[in-house]
């Protein structure tokens, strides 16, 4: 069982680290500060955590004023055990209680996150720049699929 709750301005070191050991999506040539993360989960949206034993083990962050997933992020360790996609419920599911209609993210091509995101019925709108992609879900229809 995964424990998802709501990321703590606390947390940040955490994120940070998870973020910076990932070996897909890594940044390249853009150094996220601690003010990024505290804009991201207080300002511009909110962000959840996963903990396993007490641990930080994954997150993710949505902005609603910019309409996108800022963040998914899971410790390797972890990775293939549901809880990118556990994440993902909540954090999809609080972005479209805000009245979106659709949300965005971006993603490089050929990693899992991609596979993930095209499981769970984003649709890829295209290029987003010269190593990713951008991705597109639409609100869930009522019969809990999202529309197309």
């Amino acid at each position: 069982m995964h424990d998802v709750r709501p990321a703590r301005l606390i947390d940040i070191p955490a994120l940070m680290e998870i973020r910076a050991s990932v070996r897909e999506n890594a940044l390249v040539a853009l150094r996220l500060s601690r003010e990024d993360y505290v804009q991201a989960l207080t300002v511009d949206g909110r962000g959840f955590v996963c903990d396993v034993d007490g641990q930080t083990v994954g997150f993710v962050c949505g902005r609603p004023s910019k309409g996108d997933i800022w963040a998914l992020f899971v410790r390797e360790a972890y990775q293939g055990r549901g809880i990118g996609s556990a994440l993902l419920d909540v954090a999809e599911a609080w972005m479209f209680e805000q009245g979106l209609d659709a949300l965005m993210l971006t993603t490089a091509p050929g990693t899992r996150a991609e596979r993930l995101y095209r499981l769970r019925g984003w649709q890829c709108e295209g290029p987003a720049g010269p190593a990713e992609r951008a991705y597109r879900l639409l609100r869930p229809t009522t019969t809990g699929r999202p529309a197309r």
